[in-house]
């Protein structure tokens, strides 16, 4: 990255999947657009990581498409090969023991290349716009535009602001702008979540993944191997997600004081031997789990005027890809998008 300032016509914070989307919803309509996203990577919580060379998803799972807009770009991924239908349901973990699904489940979707799939295609193949490791510390208006300060050095300029990162970050982002209510970020919680990825020798299971609402410890088991049975060779990878109370409760101790826990209640819930996998990482989600859904929650929130403020991302719409995904197309349209 540079150490100029840049002028754009609208600036978008962070390159999660609203954030791409909303990037990519503006630049389909002839807008110029540039991205800030602080780390590496793209896709935000879509993530993929390299382990024993193979692909792992650590953060979001799957994702589902009710919607007409997302079921397009869902049929997009489909033709493209970026994405396969996984399965139809889970099973779901109850005190008597696992419930398959029903049969007329809706499909669930994955990558066999990982969830960060997503992220780099919405991306396109030339993302010069997005300026990665470039963390955006401040923003402030200034007349008809928005001057956003980053940590490394340059000074942005843009006619329109997308903020698509954690509501507290947002927060913190927007501190100093006088314009904007204190409550504009409120109210959108995001939990915690703990996830343990292991690795165990193949076997065979009668499951894609096990959701469990109610239990004191795992809300999730991920059977990761279904997904790219052939990318794991010789292996099972489970991926286990904390329940939202137990990860709060255990989100900055030491790793060694909880996940034997997990292992041990994924083990009681699915009947295997998995309180001792071959290798495991642990990947700690400080925000990773909307706390309130609504079907008829607005998807973007909004503020009117010279230099138009968007915030958007899974936070304010729900939860889930296709909520984030959705927040990021709203918020392009708000600012003037003409979108199919």
């Amino acid at each position: 990255m540079s150490s100029q300032n840049a002028t754009t016509d609208i600036l978008v914070v962070g390159a999660g999947l609203a954030g791409l989307s909303a990037a990519r919803a503006l630049r389909s309509s002839g807008r110029e657009v540039l991205v800030l996203e602080k780390s590496r990577g793209l896709g935000g919580r879509a993530a993929t990581r390299r382990w024993h060379g193979w692909p792992v998803d650590h953060g979001a799972q799957f994702f589902t498409a009710r919607t007409p807009d997302f079921r397009r770009q869902v049929d997009r991924w489909l033709a493209a090969g970026v994405s396969h239908e996984w399965t139809r349901g889970f099973h779901q973990w109850t005190s008597a023991g696992l419930k398959a699904p029903p049969d007329e489940a809706h499909p669930r979707y994955a990558c066999r290349d990982g969830m960060a799939t997503l992220g780099r295609s919405l991306a396109e193949a030339s993302a010069g716009y997005i300026h990665t490791e470039t963390r955006a510390v401040a923003a402030e208006r200034a007349g008809a535009c928005w001057r956003v300060q980053t940590l490394n050095g340059p000074i942005y300029e843009a006619h329109g602001l997308v903020v698509a990162i954690p509501p507290p970050q947002a927060s913190e982002l927007l501190a100093s702008e006088a314009t904007v209510p204190e409550d504009f970020c409120g109210g959108l919680a995001l939990a915690p979540c703990l996830a343990v990825v292991a690795r165990y020798p193949r076997m065979s299971l009668p499951w894609q993944g096990v959701q469990a609402p109610g239990h004191p410890v795992i809300s999730w088991i991920g059977h990761d191997t279904s997904k790219r049975p052939a990318a794991h060779p010789g292996a099972t990878v489970l991926v286990l997600h904390g329940s939202a109370e137990f990860s709060r409760q255990h989100a900055a101790a030491p790793e060694g004081s909880f996940v034997p826990d997990m292992l041990v209640a994924a083990a009681a819930m699915t009947g295997l031997a998995l309180e001792a996998p071959e290798d495991f990482f642990l990947q700690r989600w400080r925000y990773a789990l909307a706390t309130s859904h609504s079907e008829d929650r607005p998807l973007i929130r909004r503020l009117e005027g010279p230099a138009p403020l968007v915030l958007a991302g899974d936070a304010v719409a729900g939860g889930k890809i296709e909520g984030a995904w959705s927040s990021g197309l709203a918020a392009a349209r708000a600012l003037g998008a003409t979108t199919r």
